[in-house]
């Protein structure tokens, strides 16, 4: 019956509901009744008049539905007469019944139980965690659009599941980043009170090296506590919310002019490239946590002069921050974004660049390291605008 649903399934792509189908398949079932109802009419009435050795005109031939017994029949016959009678009568009611049992069953194995089949094998593929099988059912009715919403469904576990797993990966970076640089004071700690218990117990311990241990010591219980003031902040970073509304790309200028003049002591220009009446959807609040870092990170390598440009279309807005220091080692291209790494850990955590990182990226962007071919480091955010 294959061909039979290729036929169906031609005539009904138009159509978009199950109700039409099942009406299709019903006509198609009825005109298939009438057929075999008038070819076995035709035949049984040819086996009557061949029995009853009728005579009647070629053309009363094509008229078997007018065609009537004789009231007389030869005894011989009768029984044959009968039976052709009987089946001539309930050829309509049995071919009927056959028609919608086939029918019926065509119908529900190839849109119901399929469609049905298919949704189940994605759900418990779903509940496995597998998220890479895509759903494709093409039968214009209700079930494609449910197969489609649950292909929507598998995309976004997908990406839920690639997010969860980036997040996860990130966190497992701060907390190995984090660990490393705790044993640093920690081990401060632990020596100095060790020398003074040895010392103490020794009888040995001055006035001078005690003030001296007792520095160290709160030195590193200050950094300690200031490690975990940044866990904490990494954490609100994480938990705030994105933002967009649509305004002109002219209060991020604005912004980054006043930043400039607040955080660095070196000459900030900015330049901008971008229609001027271009209106887009961003976070202000954000875009200026992240132009924040990169400027005070840029200002602390700078010699004299910080360069600002702005480029933009209607889908992503690239700010780069060129210093005139040194530039980027060719390892710091690769970890400068990594968790507490800095030149200088004394004075610095070395978070700017990490955080500017993570806000790009929920803003939809990236941020890109990089040197400039006359000198000095390129700091590239990208932000989506849609």
């Amino acid at each position: 019956m294959d061909w039979l649903d290729e036929i169906i399934t031609r005539l009904f792509s138009i159509n978009r509901n199950l109700n039409r189908t099942l009406f299709l398949y019903l006509f198609i079932g009825i005109i298939i009744t009438v057929i075999a109802t008038g070819l076995t009419y035709s035949i049984c009435v040819g086996w009557e008049r061949l029995i009853l050795d009728d005579n009647h005109p070629l053309e009363a031939y094509f008229n078997i539905f007018s065609w009537k017994v004789p009231s007389i029949i030869p005894k011989n016959v009768e029984s044959s007469i009968r039976i052709l009678e009987i089946i001539k009568g309930f050829s309509p009611i049995i071919y009927g019944f056959l028609a919608v049992f086939l029918i019926t069953k065509l119908f529900y194995k190839q849109r119901i139980v399929l469609p049905l089949e298919i949704i189940e094998h994605s759900i418990q593929q779903i509940k496995k965690g597998n998220y890479n099988q895509p759903l494709y059912f093409n039968t214009y009715d209700e079930f494609e659009g449910t197969v489609r919403g649950l292909d929507i469904l598998r995309q976004t576990l997908r990406s839920k599941e690639v997010e969860l797993s980036e997040l996860n990966q990130e966190q497992k970076k701060i907390n190995a980043a984090f660990s490393h640089d705790l044993r640093t004071p920690l081990a401060i700690i632990q020596n100095n009170i060790e020398l003074m218990e040895e010392l103490h117990h020794q009888g040995r311990m001055t006035e001078p090296f005690f003030e001296k241990s007792v520095t160290k010591i709160k030195s590193s219980v200050n950094r300690l506590v200031d490690f975990s003031r940044t866990m904490q902040e990494i954490q609100k970073i994480d938990e705030m919310p994105l933002k967009k509304t649509q305004q002109s790309l002219s209060h991020i200028e604005a912004h980054i002019r006043e930043l400039g003049k607040t955080l660095s002591e070196k000459k900030v220009s900015l330049q901008t490239d971008y229609h001027s009446e271009l209106n887009a959807n961003y976070d202000i609040h954000l875009i200026d946590e992240v132009m924040e870092n990169l400027l005070s990170n840029a200002s602390r390598f700078a010699v004299t002069e910080i360069e600002i440009t702005m480029q933009a279309d209607e889908k992503f807005l690239c700010i780069f921050v060129k210093d005139d220091g040194k530039g980027f080692s060719k390892k710091e291209l690769e970890i400068a974004t990594d968790p507490y790494y800095s030149h200088n850990k004394e004075c610095h955590f070395g978070l700017g660049l990490t955080i500017s990182e993570i806000l790009a990226k929920k803003h939809g962007g990236a941020l890109k390291l990089s040197n400039s071919v006359d000198g000095g480091a390129i700091v590239t955010s990208i932000f989506s605008l849609e």
